[in-house]
């Protein structure tokens, strides 16, 4: 970075113009002046007008390049002490600066001593030779002026001379031709040598970016995971909206399968902490959030209704978000199952890149490492949680339940996964309704689910909280229509399971 010095721009300029940089959390993206010297420095400027007074500068030649997928205008320059993020105002001007920094980069190459890209006897000589036929065509370009001037002042009196310099002049043509064709060879010669030199500094610069992002992915799970740059909280929210979106359309692949342990009947270490869940969420199930004062709505789409609830913690009063809506034609045990089984979660969860059952701790709860895909500008999370699947009576019609409740194991400790760690305690309290009195419970017209559905996410690393709210109140609605879409699907024309 610039030291508070004067710095000294090089008169040869090969590139300049306005790029927004992101400047801190108060003022966000700001329009800066830039200007790419010829010795590879990139200054940036308040303005045109401050050209005097550089406000920053690198050396491009020891920095990396990173374009974002997800934005056309979006890239960052990472050097090993800083790092700027910037935003061009078009596509067509990234392209140009890019250009600009690979050509800077490429000469620079060719010049340093030990680089790979270092001139060697050959192309030295190359470069003698080319220079020397140049000065041959020089020589050729004169004496070829002196011949047409001689041919026109004897054309009207001396025919025998006219015929001596004719074929003078066709010897320095012919020169001339033989010299240029040289020429070119040599200019092809060179061609092929800098497109060889070319392909083997990508292939050194590719395999450099590969290591860098690994080891900068592992550098923010190290100190926290934090996602850069750090976007204000409505450019977050768009950024992960569009990337949900887009997860939306995605199309169903295979799951995996993977193998599970022995199960073990006794009770596990998170017994205690699922059934302290299952308690609150029954008796929440038991609430009419119309008469209740602690539960205050937050949105309606068709059956579904989303409400914050508020929720005593010591001397705190904490909020979350609760859905409520009714799937028809499915049971609770089907609605359950379709959550809890992780074969049949990897077919409507597009959310999902990879999971992997870690422990089976009993017939009804598993411990699962999940890899969340990456949802651009946040760093790519992963979960590890126990997943309680547990009928609540034994009635004709029982309700069921599903707890996801993070925990640690030991095979994926924290830190050591190379993902940021996201903390999770989802549940889905499913009812059975028999619609009508007297009504058969063999007909699926006659039965719904009533669903109690809320997850409580801490993201880890850093997104804002008013952000992570919005999301979480989107995604609410999209996702119970998913799986409820999916599991009357799944059932369809077969045994009701309760």
């Amino acid at each position: 970075m610039f030291n508070g010095e004067r710095h000294i721009i090089d008169l040869n300029v090969v590139q300049e113009g306005e790029i927004q940089k992101w400047t801190n959390y108060i003022h966000g993206w700001q329009v800066r002046y830039f200007q790419l010297s010829c010795d590879g420095i990139l200054t940036y400027f308040l303005s045109s007008n401050d050209l005097d007074c550089p406000r920053g500068s690198v050396n491009i030649h020891k920095m990396v390049t990173q374009v974002h997928p997800s934005s056309e205008v979006r890239f960052d320059l990472v050097t090993p002490t800083v790092t700027w993020y910037l935003r061009c105002l078009n596509s067509n001007d990234r392209v140009k600066w890019r250009t600009a920094f690979i050509i800077q980069q490429d000469d620079k190459s060719i010049s340093e001593e030990g680089s790979a890209m270092l001139l060697n006897e050959s192309s030295l000589q190359a470069v003698s030779d080319l220079n020397l036929k140049l000065d041959e065509l020089e020589s050729f370009k004169q004496s070829l002026s002196v011949q047409m001037s001689d041919i026109r002042s004897i054309i009207p009196t001396d025919a025998t001379n006219l015929s001596h310099q004719l074929t003078v002049l066709q010897a320095t043509v012919a020169g001339i031709v033989a010299t240029t064709s040289t020429c070119i060879d040599l200019l092809q010669d060179r061609e092929t040598f800098w497109k060889d030199q070319l392909k083997v500094e990508k292939d050194k610069r590719t395999q450099m970016e590969i290591l860098y992002k690994a080891g900068e992915r592992e550098r923010k799970e190290l100190i926290g995971a934090q996602e850069g740059p750090h976007l204000n909280e409505d450019e977050f929210f768009d950024a992960v909206e569009s990337t949900l979106d887009k997860m939306d359309n995605l199309e169903v692949t295979t799951p995996t399968k993977t193998e599970n342990k022995d199960a073990d009947n006794s009770k596990h270490f998170m017994f205690d902490q699922m059934q302290e869940i299952i308690r609150k969420y029954m008796e929440l199930s038991r609430q009419d959030p119309e008469k209740d004062d602690s539960w205050q709505p937050v949105s309606k789409d068709g059956v579904t209704k989303i409400y914050r609830k508020g929720e005593e913690k010591g001397d705190m009063m904490i909020d979350f978000l609760v859905a409520l809506t009714s799937v028809k034609g499915v049971t609770a045990a089907e609605m359950a199952e379709v959550f809890h089984t992780k074969e049949l979660k990897l077919q409507w969860d597009h959310t999902i890149e990879a999971d992997k059952v870690l422990e089976v701790l009993d017939e009804h709860c598993t411990i699962i490492h999940q890899i969340l895909k990456r949802v651009w500008p946040a760093a790519q999370r992963d979960i590890v949680y126990a997943s309680h699947k547990q009928k609540l009576d034994e009635s004709p019609t029982p309700d069921w339940i599903v707890c996801n409740k993070s925990c640690e194991h030991m095979t994926v400790p924290r830190g050591t996964s190379g993902y940021c760690r996201a903390e999770i305690e989802v549940v889905l309290y499913c009812k059975t309704v028999v619609e009508g009195e007297g009504s058969s419970t063999t007909d699926r017209r006659n039965i719904r689910c009533d669903i109690v559905y809320s997850a409580t996410v801490n993201p880890g690393g850093w997104a804002p909280s008013s952000a992570v709210r919005a999301i979480s109140q989107r995604e609410y609605p999209k996702f119970l229509k998913k799986i409820s879409e999916f599991a009357q699907n799944h059932v369809k024309n077969t045994p009701m399971k309760f």
